[in-house]
């Protein structure tokens, strides 16, 4: 398993069954296998606009629709396995959240970088995790100091944190 990207989040969902999650920023299906692979996973919503971000480039977001595309191919192929379990929302996470109708037992931010959409991504999402779920996301280092700015104006230093992992346990 040493080759692997098993990222720490989810060491906390080990053994819980039938879970519902949702990951932001899917991108090509990588971690959301994993997940599916390490854990009892029920329903995943996976959310990606797989375009750019407003014109932006870089720090989470691809550089064009073509990459978009590459990468949303690579995860229908990378997830075949699971597309029963899952439902895409291919559209930017903060209207995305409008189409999840449930309480989820854990949400994995890991979509745009960017201070204010980290920040609105906290906002919107944390609240749709029930008590005892676990909620974070990845990038959390210095090179993407909106991510580390925007969880701890949030969480404080209330956050477990490994590796570029980052999460709390929802109270």
């Amino acid at each position: 398993m040493a080759d692997r990207d098993v990222r720490p989040f989810i060491h906390f969902l080990k053994g819980k069954k039938e879970l519902v999650g949702v990951e932001v920023g899917a991108e090509s299906g990588n971690n959301a296998k994993i997940m599916f692979e390490e854990l009892d996973i029920h329903h995943m919503y996976l959310i990606d606009v797989y375009d750019t971000y407003f014109g932006m480039n870089g720090h989470g977001v691809l550089d064009s629709k073509k990459t978009g595309n590459a990468c949303y191919n690579g995860a229908v192929n990378n997830l075949r396995n699971y597309m029963d379990k899952i439902t895409w929302i291919i559209d930017y996470s903060e209207y995305a959240i409008e189409k999840i109708k449930e309480k989820v037992d854990f949400v994995y931010i890991d979509g745009n970088h960017r201070y204010e959409y980290v920040k609105k991504d906290i906002e919107l999402y944390y609240p749709i995790v029930k008590i005892g779920g676990v909620f974070g996301g990845h990038d959390f280092k210095a090179e993407e100091s909106g991510v580390i700015q925007a969880v701890t104006e949030r969480f404080g230093n209330n956050i477990y944190q490994k590796n570029w992992d980052w999460w709390v346990i929802v109270k």
